[in-house]
């Protein structure tokens, strides 16, 4: 009875003071060359990085050049997008989904890209001509680069640009609450 006790106790200790991060992680710094992994660096680097005095955190900070993500906007003209505005009787900006670029070429379908006042990419739309889902046409659209948080589906009874009865397929690049940034 009284060894149960002790080796609870011990048990209850090693538990208490135990390091529970996988071993690979602890031990693969201190291994010597020939037994480190095979994605571990060669030794002539391993040496210089032993040698070399390491700044703080802080210092490498002050010398890093941060630069601000490149603009959306700009970077789909440059790919050959042109405002549906500079297109067709369009406002600049339309409530419920922005400032609207597309490739003229790839009308009706699109892609149509949403941009928030900001030029952030917040969706991107496809308009699907109804006469194309009851002729059972496949249709295929360029893909889209950025993830998608979720999807909407309506139909339009026609604009200008897409003058016939279509749905609007789109793909949110923000979350429902980010929406707002284009609902006025």
């Amino acid at each position: 009875m009284r060894n149960a006790l002790v080796i609870a106790a011990l048990v209850a200790v090693l538990v208490l003071i135990a390091d529970v991060r996988r071993p690979a992680a602890q031990f693969a710094p201190f291994w010597p060359p020939t037994l480190a992994p095979a994605t571990a660096p060669p030794a002539d680097e391993v040496e210089q990085t032993r040698t070399t005095p390491h700044r703080s955190s802080k210092a490498r900070r002050k010398h890093e050049v941060v630069r601000p993500p490149p603009n959306q906007r700009k970077l789909a003209e440059k790919n050959g997008y042109e405002r549906v505005s500079d297109l067709v009787t369009f406002p600049k900006f339309f409530p419920g989904l922005g400032i609207i670029f597309v490739k003229p070429d790839t009308l009706p379908l699109g892609p149509f890209l949403c941009f928030d006042r900001r030029d952030r990419l917040v969706a991107t739309v496809y308009m699907v001509p109804n006469k194309d889902i009851d002729d059972h046409q496949s249709l295929e659209g360029a893909g889209s680069a950025r993830p998608v948080d979720h999807v909407s589906l309506y139909f339009n009874p026609g604009h200008p640009g897409v003058d016939v009865p279509h749905y609007h397929v789109v793909l949110w690049h923000v979350t429902k609450k980010q929406e707002a940034r284009v609902a006025k």
